[in-house]
Formats: C-alpha cells, sequence, structure tokens
C-alpha cells in the first residue's frame, strides 16, 4: 500500500503535465502605447505628438509582464505597440528565451503582431499583412496581421489574426469599412492556406451606439463563435476602461474580442474565455481613490484568453 501511494505521488506530476500538454491558451491584449503609456515627452520622443499629450508615466514593464508570466498565455495577439524593439527583449527576459514577436510594419506609430512561445509553436509559410484594412496606402490607421501557427508536439495548426480597428464612436463608417474588408479576407484565407481553422482577435473599438451590433451581422454572415460573449455570460461587464475626464471616474466596455471559426470552434474549450487585469474583478465602474494601479501603470485594456485543445489535428 505504502509503495503504491509513492508511485502515485511520482507519477501524478508527469500525469498532469502530459495533460496541461494538450491544451494552449491564445489571448489579445491592447498594451495602450507600450511602452510610453501615459508618458506624453516620450511618445514625443517616438514622433507622436498629440493634440493633447497625457501626462502621466510610461508604462511599469516589470509589472505587465509579472501579470502575464502568471496568466501564462502562449500565443498572445498584441496591439498599441509603440518600441518592438523593447517588446521583444521584455518578452524575452521576464518570460523566456523561446518568446518571439512577429507584427506588421505600417505608417502607423502603434503596430499590431503576435508575441508566442516558439518552443511550443512554429509560424508556417510567412506572415501576411493587409494592408487594405488601413483604408489607404499611406493611412496611419493599423492594418490586420495574418500568421499560420502549428502547435510542434500534436500538429495542431490554424490562421490567427490580430487587428486594431478605428477608434471613437466617430470612427463607426470607417470601421464598418473595415469590416467588409475582413468579411472578404476571412472568406480567402481558408483557399489560400487549405485550412479552415481561423481564430481572429484584437481591439475591435465597438463604442457607436451600436455596440455590439457592430460586428454582430458579419460574424453572423461568416458563422464566427464569438467567444467573448461568454465574459459578459459570466458577469465580466470589461475588457477596456473609458475615463470620464469631467471626474475621476472609469467606466468598463467589452470591446477586445475574439471570433472563432466553426471548424476551429470543435478544438475550442467552450465557456474558457477568461480575462486578466483588473477586469477580473468584475466591476463595471471605478471612481477616485478605488481606482486600481493597474490602470495608471499597465494599460487601460486587459488581455483575454481562451483554451485550445491542441493535443490533436482535425484537418
Amino acid at each position: 500500500m505504502r509503495k503504491s501511494f509513492f508511485l502515485l505521488i511520482f507519477l501524478l506530476p508527469v500525469f498532469l503535465f502530459a495533460q496541461a500538454e494538450k491544451y494552449i491558451q491564445i489571448g489579445s491584449f491592447n498594451m495602450e502605447w507600450f511602452p510610453c503609456k501615459d508618458d506624453g515627452q516620450m511618445m514625443r520622443k517616438y514622433g507622436i505628438n498629440l493634440n493633447h499629450p497625457p501626462q502621466g508615466s510610461a508604462t511599469d514593464i516589470p509589472a505587465m509582464f509579472a501579470m502575464l508570466k502568471k496568466l501564462d498565455i502562449q500565443l498572445l495577439g498584441v496591439v498599441e505597440i509603440v518600441d518592438t524593439h523593447i517588446l521583444q527583449q521584455a518578452a524575452k527576459k521576464y518570460l523566456g528565451e523561446s518568446y518571439k514577436l512577429i507584427y506588421a510594419p505600417s505608417n502607423s506609430s502603434q503596430k499590431v503582431g503576435f508575441l508566442y512561445d516558439s518552443a511550443l509553436l512554429d509560424t508556417i509559410g510567412k506572415p501576411q499583412i493587409y494592408m487594405d484594412v488601413a483604408l489607404s496606402p499611406d493611412s496611419w490607421l493599423r492594418p490586420a496581421l495574418r500568421v499560420y501557427f502549428k502547435y510542434k508536439k500534436t500538429g495542431f495548426d490554424f490562421n490567427a489574426v490580430i487587428v486594431h480597428l478605428k477608434a471613437a464612436p466617430s470612427g463607426w463608417k470607417k470601421r464598418y469599412r473595415q469590416w467588409n474588408i475582413l468579411e472578404r479576407i476571412l472568406k480567402e484565407i481558408p483557399k489560400q492556406t487549405n485550412d479552415e481553422d481561423l481564430i481572429m482577435m484584437g481591439d475591435f473599438n465597438n463604442v457607436s451606439r451600436l455596440k455590439f451590433d457592430e460586428f454582430k451581422p458579419f460574424i453572423e454572415r461568416l458563422h464566427f463563435y464569438w467567444a467573448t460573449s461568454e465574459l459578459a455570460e459570466q458577469g465580466y461587464p470589461s475588457d477596456f476602461w473609458q475615463p470620464d475626464y469631467s471626474q475621476k471616474r472609469i467606466e468598463g466596455s467589452l470591446i477586445d474580442q475574439m471570433f472563432i471559426s466553426q471548424h476551429a470552434l470543435t478544438d475550442y474549450v467552450k465557456n474558457s474565455m477568461k480575462v486578466g487585469g483588473m477586469c477580473a474583478q468584475r466591476k463595471k465602474v471605478f471612481e477616485g481613490k478605488d481606482i486600481p494601479e493597474y490602470y495608471e501603470t499597465i494599460s487601460d485594456h486587459c488581455p483575454i484568453f481562451a483554451t485550445f485543445r491542441a493535443d490533436k489535428d482535425n484537418d
């Protein structure tokens, strides 16, 4: 009996490790002008001249990566990256040497990309940059980026797309044009790659009066699953915080999204969508001294992430 007990203790970590290998965490995070955040002087050094530059501090990089390390996300779509070199170096320092960054060069001072663990994931072919999502070749809007990833241990592969659409309620007309372009792109990708597993994520800025109805017609036509709808169902009302400039008050909303094709949905672990950072507190509003330090030092967004089965490829 004693021998069996010790054998069980020995084998348990092996079993748990084998179980962990069957899954991968995939997410998205708006890092808010990384690494400048609210440091207007730093922004000017990068050639960013805002009409009303912020007066706060730069990103607390150690705090941001301490959070990301704890969340253990193997593939993270990232947006609002000002300095890609600093992001790559920080990821290697705090997450491990195997973490790599792929990003889309563009006119925009904010880059979109993927931060991923290359010990677990390979890329297949060349990343594709969709400049037409920026609406014109000389636009300061962000393009979309697609990367075809493969889980090394099992061959599970999928297309990941990261986007950051036009901001502000008044930007809805441009977002509508961007959504029409995205709809075409998402229909073309399976033909181009011979793979219908597709995950689209990022900051969709659905802040007009339409709110979720900005994207619902497009997603329904594509038959994609709106994974981040699970956050609201689970009682998480926010992954972004909008300040009320007339008083010290911030209000949450869901504008960072993840959409999953029907084919990839067979690999998705239903109801696994989570949100990190201050949004995990499930509050809709923060005021005055109750506003978490996270908002001042890390981002006005929170990372969203979900779990996918990676033990086999269903193609």
